[in-house]
């Protein structure tokens, strides 16, 4: 009898290495046709920024490989354009101590899934001579650094061409956003309004606010400079 229950148990445990070994390679499977999604993406973008003309285009392809590669942030390209992409922020993104960090992963246990804040980021055809706007697109943020999801912050306000490294510039906003004291706003009548509205006119008028924001912001430290206003 010992030697049949040594038998069973190794069975089981066979069993149960098997399956384990199945689930790794359905994970790995999903994962390598999720990168080659994003990599076709890629191309896809690339070939029809060429195709255009856009100067930053094999400056863009750089950054975003670099991001894919180093696994540090999620981004996605809108409608394959290499000049609009979003990318997801999760908790873990920021200071764990922080308020922002806390909101996101108490959305996240009330969802049962992973909810990010999403930045949208829009280039410029001759980045990074020109700045990129950058907002939060989404859930609605409050913090008295952050207007129309425009983020005042002197590096994204006042661009310089050497701010140009994107992993660089969002590990920056991630740090900035957890120590603003930034907080996600769950229940927004606008936040609302906007998802039941057609969603390239909601994010048109979003891009929209956060451009004025921003240009608003610029005049004002231009007039007032930023230590004297408190600007980060």
């Amino acid at each position: 009898s010992g030697s049949g229950s040594g038998s069973g148990s190794g069975s089981a445990g066979s069993s149960s290495s098997a399956n384990y070994t199945a689930d790794e390679a359905e994970e790995e499977a999903e994962a390598e046709a999720f990168a080659e999604a994003r990599f076709a993406s890629i191309e896809r973008a690339f070939a029809a920024a060429k195709a255009k003309g856009v100067q930053s285009s094999t400056r863009l392809v750089k950054e975003l490989r670099a991001l894919f590669m180093a696994g540090t942030f999620e981004v996605e390209l809108i409608d394959d354009s290499l000049l609009v992409w979003e990318v997801a922020l999760h908790d873990w993104a920021f200071d764990p101590s922080s308020p922002l960090s806390k909101d996101l992963e108490a959305l996240s246990e009330a969802a049962g899934d992973l909810v990010p804040l999403i930045l949208r980021v829009h280039f410029s055809a001759d980045f990074p001579f020109s700045p990129p706007l950058v907002y939060v697109a989404r859930p609605t943020v409050r913090s008295e650094y952050v207007f129309d999801g425009a983020l005042c912050m002197e590096m994204l306000v006042d661009w310089q061409p050497q701010y140009g490294n994107v992993e660089s510039m969002l590990v920056q906003i991630s740090a900035f956003l957890a120590h603003s004291g930034a907080r996600v706003e769950t229940a927004c009548k606008g936040e609302a309004a906007a998802a039941g509205a057609d969603g390239e006119a909601a994010a048109t008028a979003a891009r929209d606010s956060a451009r004025r924001a921003y240009e608003k912001l610029k005049a004002f430290h231009d007039k007032k400079g930023w230590a004297s206003a408190g600007g980060r």
